[in-house]
């Protein structure tokens, strides 16, 4: 088997526990106190008080160090698409079994989301499976995702809930594209600190969205936020090809559109369905 395939393989099984580690992250953080990146510890406590996060979590460890082995083995854009794909799945089954209907905008994005990261994956190639990051191009890269986090994480007020996801997706992105030089570089490359730091920002961000929200809304803006900046990042910083052809370019760019509007679709359609039922 080749190292692309190996790393295919751990990706699909990376998708299938991260997504529904979200979900049971989603039951299981509605009984913990409010999330607050000034008090980490309590808000760790809080959280592994709660038997049914702590089983998400568990979950979500072990997609994440799937994950990680995949991006050792492929290309950064083709795991993270195929991480991804498990959004397909995911978005029906978590409103039934959460008891969540979608309205049929939000339905638009869905699938508008899951045909964008399908089209990612059309003619994605092998190069760039263990690339060398430039320092000047990741230090712009990983600066524009912290700034444009950190804007959709302190300004935005009428769809709270998706800002914080559309912000912890960003911040995944930039720690895989971190966590991807570091594969290349070892554990001793300057972009560990960087990947736990971009984790650790995604994490609050993203708990706290689905503590405010409902699960599905949250969870597919923030996948697609990660998926958007990892393939970008994988375009930019490591030399994964756009499209071997000028058709695949143009079709991969068609992708990334859609992803953009299916996530402006999500987020203000999902926070005012979701009003009556906000965490506070």
């Amino acid at each position: 088997m080749s190292s692309v395939a190996i790393g295919l393989a751990l990706a699909l099984a990376a998708s299938v526990a991260l997504n529904g580690s979200y979900v049971i992250q989603h039951v299981g953080s509605g009984d913990a106190p409010p999330i607050d990146p000034r008090r980490p510890l309590s808000t760790a406590r809080g959280l592994l008080a709660s038997r049914v996060w702590l089983a998400g979590g568990a979950l979500g460890m072990a997609g994440w160090g799937a994950h990680v082995a995949a991006l050792a083995h492929a290309p950064l854009s083709l795991v993270q698409a195929f991480v991804a794909g498990g959004l397909g799945l995911m978005a029906p089954l978590a409103s039934r079994a959460l008891g969540h209907a979608l309205a049929p905008l939000e339905w638009l994005g869905v699938a508008l989301a899951v045909t964008a990261l399908g089209l990612l994956c059309v003619g994605i190639g092998s190069p760039g499976s263990h690339a060398s990051a430039g320092t000047a191009s990741m230090v712009v890269y990983l600066g524009l995702c912290g700034a444009g986090a950190a804007a959709l994480a302190l300004l935005a007020r009428s769809w709270r809930a998706q800002a914080l996801g559309l912000a912890g997706g960003i911040l995944y992105g930039a720690a895989d594209v971190a966590i991807k030089a570091v594969t290349g570089d070892g554990l001793l490359s300057p972009w560990v600190l960087v990947a736990a730091v971009a984790t650790a920002g995604a994490f609050f961000a993203f708990q706290r969205g689905l503590q405010r929200g409902r699960a599905v809304p949250v969870i597919v803006v923030m996948t697609a936020a990660t998926t958007v900046v990892s393939v970008i990042g994988g375009f930019v910083v490591f030399g994964d090809p756009l499209g071997r052809t000028p058709a695949l370019a143009a079709l991969h760019l068609t992708a990334f559109a859609l992803v953009t509007i299916a996530a402006t679709t999500l987020a203000p359609a999902g926070e005012r369905v979701a009003a009556s039922a906000t965490v506070p």
